[in-house]
């Protein structure tokens, strides 16, 4: 009974300070979430009287917080609505995300700490926060603009990117112990639990896009507000347990996929409205959690490295989201925006460092700095909103005009690119980009199989046996770890070539296609693309290769002849995978097509009886834009097409299925004379026009 009424005191008192505070920060417009992480630092066991006996019963309740947050927040996540954004958010989030981690790594690097803390100080860097720029756009009345809606959308990717890695290194914390124990062991717990998820998120996504959406329309429809409660958190539950328990992945995956599975409901709004109140409670929570935590002495201590960090991490977010908004043809202006509101770090902060910290992967005290960072940013983020307009036209003074001129013929070559036809019926180039780009992510991840495979074979006790007594012949040659690297090398020649080759494509449509044959102002935006991003994507792939093969070879010098080798053995071998490739590339597009015949029998005519015609498709006739295999003129008339003439493609004397007809292509037909006038009439034959 004293353990109960204890708890409740420390719920009530860091409830009623939060809500004092809150009512505060409300009243002047400052972020909530600092208030709450403030009322945390008032009644936590840092600073003046401590209030609240057992710390660990709030701690308990921030589990639930955490959980309430990332449901809402997956609540808001639309899987349509990226997929309707497309490009301008999806790159701009993968993009931010990756150059954080760098950045933030080598902000670390900086400062003199390890790579493993510099590691961690990029995922905590990586992630802006979905709620508090949405706040902030609110206060600001600038919901509803393109650049406020495209902020909100590359948030809620990089959280989901954010889970992933949270995922990640959770499992990877929970096998380390402190300790990274190799290279190789670390790749091995990050590629199970990678596994672990791609397995979870596959079965749950499945079962609950085709289950749970359709229950919880049915309960809004028949049922009221508490039913509804109970059914989405019961759900929430449900996914959030079997992650944690049955898988061993952290809370938060479960919780978000269980709001982005209902968000998919027609029912959503109520859902959300339902939810939204006990959210924001043990959000509320959650934030005060983090407020206890709290130690105002070390953060004193390290109050010079939080503001550089700070400072980085506004500059890094600031350039990072601009250049990749414009790289999607976005406008300067709302580019800049964009990149002004991603400036804070998100509360996936406080969970990364907090699992950090307790797989004691660190001894700094990241929590602390994370805290830091995260309440300087959110307090300074609504104010370099406010003032965007006026910081743009200061940084675009900085730029002389040429870069103007650049930067509006860029967006006029994205938009030709995404307007333009290849041809009648055909996809635009940006289209055949991104199919290309999917090639050589495809491309890479075989490349990175192939190789892991063979780190397979080489951890096999026999081999690693015969390859360590090879290595004992010569310790600084490696030669073991070099043949493997070797072998390697051969197996994945033919991906490193297709990757390769897709990149030249990537560059062919993006350079040539949009302006073809046209005078424009981007001659040497082209020749850069054309010839120094292709020599930038084969030192790109070397440099893939290179750390790849590490595993097996240590030596540098020898790793860089061991992939100049192989870059040399790619080209000379060119031609053969390219052949390769298309065969590859021809078999698997046949046996998904649904619509691919078997190939037809040879035809053969009688010489004597046989005679040719020729025929000019008019204007409005019935085959205009049907495909040879759609008219079937052999089957239906016994004659045969031998010469298709168009006046776009020239003669094509070997016409397959596949060929299209047009008004005015020139066709050369072979058969007997009945069978020659039944063609004849069949091509003649009018559409039939439609009332």
């Amino acid at each position: 009974m004293a353990e109960i009424s204890s708890f409740f005191t420390d719920l009530s008192i860091a409830v009623v300070v939060a809500a004092v505070v809150g009512l505060l920060f409300s009243r002047w417009n400052l972020p909530l979430t600092v208030g709450y992480i403030l009322a945390g630092v008032i009644v936590g066991p840092h600073m003046g009287p401590r209030l609240i006996a057992n710390p660990h019963n709030i701690q308990m309740l921030s589990d639930l917080g955490v959980m309430f947050l990332m449901f809402s927040i997956g609540l808001g996540f639309s899987f349509r609505k990226v997929r309707r954004m497309g490009g301008a958010v999806v790159f701009p989030a993968v993009w931010d995300v990756a150059f954080m981690v760098i950045g933030g790594f080598c902000v670390g690097k900086m400062l003199g700490w390890g790579s493993l803390e510099c590691f961690l100080l990029g995922l905590i860097l990586c992630d802006s926060s979905t709620s508090i720029a949405a706040k902030t756009l609110k206060q600001l009345g600038w919901l509803g603009r393109r650049f406020a809606d495209n902020t909100f959308a590359i948030a809620l990717i990089e959280d989901v990117l954010a889970i992933l890695l949270i995922a990640v290194l959770h499992g990877v914390a929970g096998g380390m112990g402190g300790d990274s124990g190799g290279w190789g062991a670390l790749m091995l717990d990050i590629g199970k639990q990678l596994g672990v998820l791609a397995l979870f998120l596959l079965g749950v996504v499945v079962f609950g896009i085709l289950l749970a959406p359709w229950l919880m329309n049915k309960v809004t429809k028949g049922f009221g507000d508490e039913i509804v409660l109970m059914t989405a958190l019961g759900i929430c539950f449900g996914i959030s347990c079997l992650a944690q328990n049955g898988l061993g992945l952290s809370l938060v995956v479960g919780a978000f996929l269980a709001g982005a599975i209902l968000a998919e409901a027609r029912s959503r709004t109520r859902i959300a409205a339902v939810v939204d109140p006990v959210a924001n409670l043990f959000g509320a929570v959650f934030f005060v959690s983090v407020g206890l935590m709290v130690e105002p002495a070390v953060i004193w201590a390290n109050l010079g490295t939080i503001l550089f960090i700070t400072a980085a991490m506004i500059v890094l977010k600031l350039v990072n989201n601009t250049v990749a908004c414009l790289l999607a043809g976005e406008d300067p202006h709302d580019a800049f925006k964009v990149g002004i509101g991603m400036g804070q770090v998100a509360e996936f902060s406080f969970i990364i460092a907090g699992i950090a910290m307790a797989g004691e992967m660190s001894d700094r005290p990241l929590y602390q700095i994370a805290v830091g960072v995260a309440l300087l940013c959110t307090a300074t983020n609504p104010y370099l909103l406010r003032y965007s307009d006026a910081l743009y036209r200061l940084v675009g003074r900085a730029f002389p005009a040429r870069s103007h001129d650049l930067l509006h013929w860029y967006r006029r070559w994205i938009a030709d690119l995404a307007s333009k036809r290849m041809g009648d019926g055909e996809e635009s180039p940006l289209a055949h980009i991104r199919g290309h780009v999917v090639r050589l992510g495809l491309q890479l991840a075989m490349i990175l199989v192939t190789v892991a495979v063979v780190y397979l074979v080489a951890s096999v006790p026999t081999v690693a046996k015969w390859v360590r007594e090879i290595d004992a012949w010569a310790p600084w040659l490696e030669p073991g770890g070099l043949l493997c690297a070797v072998a390697a090398l051969l197996l994945a020649a033919p991906g490193l070539w297709a990757a390769g080759h897709s990149w030249g494509e990537i560059l062919k449509h993006a350079a040539e296609e949009a302006f073809a044959g046209r005078v424009h102002g981007l001659s040497r935006v082209r020749k850069f693309i054309r010839d120094s991003l292709k020599l930038v994507g084969w030192l790109a792939l070397a440099a893939y290769a290179a750390i790849l093969c590490s595993g097996f070879v240590s030596v540098s010098w020898l790793l860089a002849l061991l992939i100049a080798a192989a870059g040399g053995y790619v080209l000379l071998f060119g031609k053969r995978f390219r052949e390769q490739s298309r065969e590859a590339h021809d078999t698997l597009r046949a046996a998904f097509d649904v619509n691919a015949l078997p190939p037809e029998e040879p035809v053969t005519f009688d010489a004597i009886a046989a005679r040719t015609e020729t025929f000019v498709i008019p204007p409005g006739a019935a085959v205009d834009g049907k495909t040879l295999g759609e008219v079937d003129l052999r089957k239906q008339t016994g004659a045969a097409v031998i010469s298709v003439t168009s006046r776009r493609a020239g003669a094509n004397f070997s016409p397959g299925r596949d060929t299209i007809l047009n008004a005015g292509d020139s066709l050369i037909l072979v058969g007997s004379t009945a069978e020659l006038e039944s063609a004849l009439a069949l091509l003649d034959s009018r559409a039939e026009r439609k009332a």
